[in-house]
């Protein structure tokens, strides 16, 4: 198939028919290594996390976490919904050749990032009190935010650089860089802070310096990958087009869509900070992260599935798009099920175990917001291919009701029910914009709610987690039978699903593994 360039000439963009669902397996085993990564960065950032509670008081952690919190929320408006998107343009703009613009798009994403990162910390220094001391007490715990800011810059940037590895195939930069070396750099501060047993705000520096130290790091590992693609030859300043309209008309308003995760990720815990102290703050924040590991295989998906469903678009590849997106979501809900099992119907047994007895009040916190993010998982990535397919104004719609409905439910249970409330409000929120976004996906991509060939899978998840929660109901097991009983459960759920993924014709090689060659099919 050929398409035509912004100059007239013709761009080969490959075949059209049957190549999506061999370009939907290519995804898959690409996105093994990140998951792979995923895997590590999941284990060496729950150990992080679990030496931290146990270090600090829950007044301490509590201001920490709230700090890190607003670090977060930060970070995503500074890019004003840029990081995460570039792939999608950069992907467009390489598969046409037009290479002025793929130069500009950089430029304005890493131009947006340090414009408004000078006024927002600026404005945040210079009106700290206004800002942050209506919520916090303490005058600890505002010079913690103020330290903290500066992972907001870096981690945006991170999202850039992450990006740009995507769309140039360079996952193994990213497994290094963002899954290993990253987490590794933050556990050797966490240690450092209980060997010396320094305060908090040393822990808050580390933390900043861990980011200032990968960001150079990826510098470096960016230059070479240009200059191997023989890119840096096609980099002429004066031929630059920054793309401001395209950018903006499709990235500002989904930043409605950072404003709804803003709202489930931050604004339970700002609410939190109104209405209870900062040790409330630490039940709910103390196992956010855990619930949270049920998006990490996702997030691991996501680095390259946005740009491949670019690139299926531009085809006019519907069919193609639409066998990559429920392979996709069928591969990540089953493989992620393992971890839901052990963050939801078996919460109170991890709790205890990762954070000790005295966080055992918060297990129904991890359990309610294990669904929320698992049932996220299960739909797939309907957002990312709402936006690929043009549907923005739909998007911004259910984004601003999700954000909406969320923060109003916070402030309706948090003084009564405190995290256990804003943990409910979160889930009902991001249940309501998985279907509502699902409904909307059936016409953009010519699909069910639920593909048919789906349906084993979807449904051994719903009885495997029921049987799951009547036994935890039923024998209250410690953390080994607990593992032992989610093992084997998602070992039936992997069984029961090997047909609807593909697992002979994504890995053949599995085929000759004894005990595996079980599983495939």
């Amino acid at each position: 198939m050929e398409r035509q360039r912004r100059d007239g000439s013709a761009v080969d963009l490959g075949p059209v028919g049957g190549d999506g669902a061999e370009a939907g397996r290519q995804h898959v085993r690409g996105s093994a290594l990140l998951v792979l990564g995923r895997v590590v960065a999941m284990v060496i950032g729950m150990a992080t996390q679990v030496v931290i509670v146990r270090t600090l008081t829950k007044s301490d952690y509590g201001a920490f976490a709230y700090a890190l919190a607003l670090a977060a929320a930060a970070r995503t408006l500074l890019s004003l919904g840029q990081g995460r998107l570039l792939s999608r343009f950069l992907a467009t703009y390489e598969e046409e050749r037009d290479y002025p613009r793929l130069f500009g798009a950089i430029a304005l994403a890493v131009g947006t990032i340090c414009a408004t990162s000078v006024l927002a910390i600026g404005g945040l220094y210079l009106f700290s009190d206004q800002l942050v001391g209506s919520a916090l007490n303490s005058q600890d715990a505002i010079k913690l935010v103020l330290i903290l800011v500066f992972l907001s810059p870096l981690e945006a940037l991170d999202l850039v650089f992450v990006s740009l590895f995507a769309v140039f195939s360079k996952p193994g930069a990213i497994f290094f860089r963002k899954n290993l070396l990253a987490p590794s750099l933050r556990l050797v501060v966490v240690l450092l802070l209980v060997v010396t047993g320094s305060s908090v705000r040393f822990l808050a520096v580390g933390y900043v310096l861990a980011g200032v130290a990968g960001l150079l790091l990826y510098v470096g590992l960016l230059t070479r990958l240009m200059r191997e693609r023989g890119l840096l030859k096609e980099f002429r300043v004066r031929e630059i087009i920054i793309p401001f309209r395209a950018v903006f008309e499709f990235s500002f308003p989904l930043i409605t869509g950072e404003l709804a995760l803003l709202s489930t990720t931050v604004g339970g815990v700002f609410v939190l900070g109104l209405f209870h102290d900062s040790v409330e703050v630490a039940n709910y924040r103390s196992v956010f992260n855990s619930a949270r590991l049920n998006t990490a295989i996702t997030t691991a998906f996501v680095t390259l599935f946005l740009p491949l469903i670019a690139r299926l678009h531009a085809r006019k590849d519907i069919d193609g798009l639409r066998r990559t997106y429920w392979h996709t979501a069928a591969f990540v809900a089953v493989f992620t099920f393992p971890i839901f099992a052990v963050t939801g119907p078996l919460a109170p047994a991890t709790t205890v175990t990762l954070f000790g007895a005295r966080y055992a009040e918060s297990a129904p916190i991890l359990a309610i917001l294990a669904v929320g993010y698992y049932v996220n998982v299960v739909f797939g990535f309907n957002a990312y291919t709402l936006q690929v397919c043009g549907r923005i104004r739909f998007l911004v719609g259910v984004n601003l009701f999700v954000a909406a409905l969320n923060v109003g439910l916070c402030f309706l249970l948090a003084p009564s029910f405190a995290a256990v409330g804003v943990a409910v409000a979160n889930c009902i929120a991001l249940v309501s914009q998985n279907v509502l976004n699902q409904w909307a996906l059936r016409r953009s991509i010519r699909t069910g709610f639920i593909d048919r060939g789906c349906w084993a899978p979807y449904l051994a998840i719903v009885l495997g987690a029921g049987m799951l929660w009547l036994f935890q109901l039923v024998v209250s097991p410690g953390i080994v039978v607990s593992v032992a009983v989610a093992a084997v459960m998602s070992l039936v759920v992997l069984f029961v699903s090997r047909s609807a993924l593909q697992l002979r014709d994504t890995f053949p090689e599995l085929g000759s593994v004894p005990l595996v060659r079980t599983f495939v099919r």
